[in-house]
């Protein structure tokens, strides 16, 4: 059974454009703010785990690669919170661009570099298609049942782009294809990761192969910062 206070803020949320969501101005007049999310928003849990690592390992000065934007909201509080951070963010989705531009502009962050594109490693054409699902935080490389249309986005080397942009924090969150992305990668130069793993659809295997890779490169656990499907990992030495 629903909550009263959950349908007071769906009956609250017809009538806004905007909330604050942890001193953030977040837009939820649009279609990528879906119901479930404006819940989480108003609820003060949205993306939560990912955040609240991000506050323990994004020091100031880094550089911060952010791998599956979404609504925008994450990497807008880590520039927040770091005002000095240097931020490339990658979404594959083509329909989130303008809104989360629209969240920069409300809140003044330029520190932000937002692309349009797919990272893979190696990867074989210059385009994939990405698969629209009708709740856009479900959207992704994989198709699934609520897949309604695809689009073709450009691709990037991940592996040039760590090697050129050089970044402390890696922050991927790409509804399972955390696992192509990962696996086998250098992660060497990397002083933390946060990474939402998605076990629906990735296999024991395949969520092994990552801890593998991360395990290579030389990066610890850190248990104590993770929550729900989010897991952290850092350079201890």
């Amino acid at each position: 059974m629903m909550s009263l206070s959950r349908i007071l803020n769906r009956i609250r949320a017809r009538f806004m454009t905007e909330m604050r969501y942890r001193g953030l101005r977040v837009p939820i007049d649009g279609p990528q703010v879906i119901r479930p999310i404006k819940d989480e928003l108003f609820a003060n849990r949205y993306e939560a785990p990912e955040i609240d690592a991000l506050e323990h390992v994004l020091q100031p000065g880094d550089r911060m690669l952010e791998v599956g934007v979404g609504i925008g909201v994450v990497s807008a509080l880590a520039a927040f919170r770091v005002p000095d951070a240097r931020i490339e963010a990658y979404e594959a989705n083509p329909d989130l661009m303008a809104p989360i531009r629209r969240l920069h502009e409300m809140n003044g962050i330029t520190s932000i570099r937002l692309e349009n594109a797919i990272l893979e490693q190696a990867p074989d054409a210059p385009s994939r298609p990405f698969h629209i699902h009708w709740s856009f935080a479900e959207s992704s490389l994989i198709p699934t049942a609520g897949s309604v249309r695809s689009v073709e986005v450009p691709t990037e080397d991940f592996t040039s782009k760590l090697n050129d942009f050089q970044p402390d924090v890696l922050v991927v969150d790409i509804e399972g294809g955390e696992a192509d992305l990962l696996t086998g990668a250098d992660l060497s130069k990397i002083r933390a990761l946060v990474l939402e793993l998605h076990p629906a659809v990735l296999s024991d295997d395949q969520i092994n192969a990552i801890r593998a890779t991360c395990d290579q490169a030389g990066l610890t656990r850190r248990r104590d910062l993770e929550a729900g499907q989010v897991t952290v990992y850092e350079r201890t030495a």
